[in-house]
């Protein structure tokens, strides 16, 4: 069971931290899957796009095509237009006497005329002889009427001019060839014919596949001069649609360009919507059926990666949870609801800190309930323990709201008042003690209450926490000798309870005489395996000779850290814990005590405890190194570094009076332990209290998640024996399974 590790404490610290979140978890997968899903898309895509864009290749090849079959119609009939006007011109070689009554020509120009206009696409519309003044001779029309501004016929002129309408109506084409005189190549007029664009162009797509919606003529500026609907060209009841405007920009086209001398720059552009183009239904089904794999295996991967994570989620909330729980608890005297000693040393620490680094003012008072021991001794511990409720009831009722009450000891208590100089807490103290005085309606202890309290200020006159303390049990106990219930306030002229560096200098050299002197003695309590009843182990303890002038082995270690030797008191308690663990048989454990301040200083390390357990002929894997946070810890990763050397080498590592305060709960949250002890005060008060039992199911819930084995102190009834047993927890320990003494009958 001690072997039992939990291989991923930087996972539960995490956890407890709220670093690994479902959240994060949830962007990675996501930012994960889109990249998955970028590949596939990526390969698909090119081929979706080829498939989709063939319908469109096709209809712009067939557009361009049907363009380039109306530009080569046109140009042959544009050709063959003029060729026929040519011969008309010919007709006459002298002079234009074409209106002369001789005739024969005349008839013969008319003729020719009259069958020019009957020629298969019936794109001329006028035919006209004229003079070099502009004066027509000859005309197909019954009213004729000369073109405006047409120039005189040049030989080097183009035969070919658009001839807007007046009106708006359609444009005209004119194709004007001249007619030589016989005197030579002078020109003497010219046959004009008005060829109409949009008969033309209908004739010129008559025989063409059509795909186009219209067809357009452009000039070489790309303006429109004629457009016609294809569909409407078809029906020979309807006259075709005429515009002057280019195509919308979402039709498909296809251009070709006139080669006709004249009309350099022309085009045809024949345009139709834009294919909306449709995939196959076979490919449709294949890419149906891709998707649907993918999104299958991006929902499968998700699922896979979620369900850890969720499930890693939960358990941090359960974790935290547990961890609030227990940690509150851990802070709180369960007979009074005010905070307990751990939370109250805590308390002090923040505010002197803020004192420090802000100047901010606070007072500390402390409370000794008279008689309290005549009370127990006379009326029993029932009604000591109603007293001590009444004495929490009534310091609730009456601090304020930003103020702080812990019950600190047995019969003490201290209120912590920030913001207020001593004189405003002692007026609090004053209010206390005369609301327990009177009379009470209320409450299961009714009689009168006194105590005796002690004042002092920070940092007007203590500036640490050791000597706020000292300063303020100084002045309780002048009030205590002075008659009882009095409130005093520290005075550095008559109390001498604050630790001045001659006060330290004096613990340290009691505390050397102790250590010298072979002042400490080593006793033995047995650790007891509860489903088999065997011995699992002994816990060495020290215990210190009174007449050294320490009452008991607290008091020791408490004059050690205000002296600043801790290290020292460790390093001899070891020794001697060590030197009488060799009558404790092989296969049983040997727990030891050292502070993690030890570890933390620089002559003191992992090897260094190693070294000491070879010297005393202890192997690594017999060693129970119990960890005991009396402060707060000045360096974690050192203590880390060395917690896991020791572990590497064999040692069990336990985190001991967990639930006595934060500190044990802390190191819970920091450090991976192979054992867990739960502190005596939760083990002897669990058996009444709901509260309690619900912190104890924590930690034990809590240990069992980190494969650490549990071992409950303080047993001293057989309920409180079967309310462990009932909980689960592994070993206990306490003066019902064993007092602590010597080695004997192992």
């Amino acid at each position: 069971m001690f072997a039992a590790r939990h291989d991923n404490s930087a996972a539960f610290d995490d956890l407890i931290d709220g670093r690994l979140s479902l959240r994060s978890v949830r962007i990675r997968l996501a930012l994960t899957l889109i990249a998955v899903a970028i590949v596939p898309l990526a390969a698909l895509a090119p081929i979706v796009r080829s498939v989709l864009d063939d319908p469109r290749i096709a209809q712009q090849e067939q557009l361009r095509a049907q363009s380039e079959h109306v530009a080569i119609a046109l140009q042959r009939e544009l050709e063959s237009i003029k060729v026929t006007l040519h011969g008309i011109a010919a007709m006459k070689t002298t002079g234009l006497a074409i209106t002369s009554p001789s005739g024969s020509a005349t008839a013969g120009a008319a003729s020719a005329m009259a069958f020019a206009l009957k020629r298969p696409s019936q794109a001329i519309a006028n035919l006209a002889i004229s003079d070099l003044a502009g004066a027509i001779h000859a005309s197909t029309g019954i009213s004729v009427t000369p073109f405006s501004g047409l120039p005189a016929p040049l030989l080097d002129e183009p035969p070919y001019h658009v001839v807007p309408d007046a009106s708006g109506g359609p444009i005209s084409l004119e194709v004007v060839v001249p007619i030589l005189g016989s005197a030579g190549l002078k020109p003497i007029g010219s046959v004009i014919a008005s060829v109409s664009l949009e008969a033309l162009i209908r004739w010129s797509n008559a025989d063409s596949m059509t795909v186009a919606d219209r067809l357009v003529v452009l000039d070489a500026t790309g303006v429109a001069l004629a457009t016609i609907s294809t569909a409407a060209a078809q029906d020979s009841d309807k006259p075709p649609a005429i515009a002057f405007t280019a195509n919308a920009a979402t039709q498909a086209q296809g251009g070709s360009e006139l080669v006709v001398p004249g009309l350099s720059g022309w085009r045809i552009v024949a345009s139709a919507p834009q294919t909306v183009a449709v995939l196959p239904l076979p490919m449709l089904v294949t890419l149906a059926f891709l998707i649907f794999v993918l999104i299958a295996i991006i929902g499968w991967m998700a699922r896979r990666i979620v369900a850890p994570a969720a499930a890693l989620e939960a358990q941090r909330v359960e974790y935290q949870a547990l961890y609030m729980s227990a940690r509150q608890a851990a802070l709180q005297d369960s007979l009074t609801g005010l905070g307990n000693h751990r939370a109250f040393q805590e308390a002090v620490g923040r505010m002197v800190d803020q004192s420090q680094r802000y100047g901010n003012v606070f007072s500390l008072l402390l409370m000794d309930i008279d008689e309290f021991k005549r009370v127990n001794d006379t009326r029993g511990h029932a009604v000591g323990d109603d007293l001590l409720r009444e004495v929490g009831d009534l310091i609730r009722a009456t601090i304020r709201g930003s103020d702080a009450g812990f019950r600190i000891g047995g019969d003490e208590f201290a209120i912590l008042m920030p913001e207020t100089p001593a004189a405003g807490a002692a007026v609090t103290a004053r209010r206390i003690l005369s609301r327990g005085l009177e009379d009470r309606g209320t409450g299961k202890f009714r009689g009168p209450i006194s105590f005796s309290a002690g004042i002092t200020e920070c940092p007007a006159l203590g500036k640490t926490r050791v000597e706020l303390t000292g300063q303020a049990d100084a002045a309780l106990y002048r009030g205590k000798r002075a008659g009882r219930t009095i409130v005093s306030v520290y005075d550095a002229a008559i109390d001498h309870g604050h630790v001045d560096e001659g006060m330290r200098a004096e613990l340290s050299a009691s505390i050397s005489a102790v250590i010298e002197s072979a002042g400490l003695t080593s006793v033995y309590q047995p650790i007891v395996h509860l489903p088999t009843g065997r011995i699992l182990g002994y816990e060495g303890l020290v215990r210190v000779d009174q007449r050294a002038g320490f009452q008991h082995t607290g008091a020791l270690f408490d004059a050690a850290e205000i002296a600043g030797r801790v290290l020292d008191l460790d390093r001899a308690a070891l020794e001697v814990v060590l030197q009488g663990a060799h009558a404790i048989p092989g296969e049983i454990l040997v727990s030891v005590n050292v502070s993690p301040r030890s570890f933390e200083a620089p002559e003191f390390s992992a090897a260094t405890f190693l070294t000491i357990l070879r010297r005393h002929g202890l192997e690594p894997g017999r060693v129970l190194l119990e960890l005991t946070e009396r402060d707060a810890i000045r360096d974690p990763d050192r203590l880390r570094t060395a917690v896991q050397a020791l572990q590497d080498a064999g040692v069990r590592i336990a985190a001991d009076d967990v639930g006595a305060g934060n500190a044990g709960l802390r190191l819970l949250s920091q450090f991976r332990f192979d054992v867990v002890k739960i502190d005596l005060s939760l083990v002897q008060g669990g058996a009444n209290e709901d509260q309690t039992m619900s912190v104890l199911t924590s930690l034990v819930d809590l240990a069992r998640r980190m494969g650490a084995l549990t071992i409950a102190e303080g047993v001293e009834t057989a309920a409180q024996l079967q309310m462990i047993h009932r909980l689960g927890i592994d070993s206990g320990q306490g003066y019902l399974l064993g007092r602590p003494g010597a080695v004997l009958g192992v």
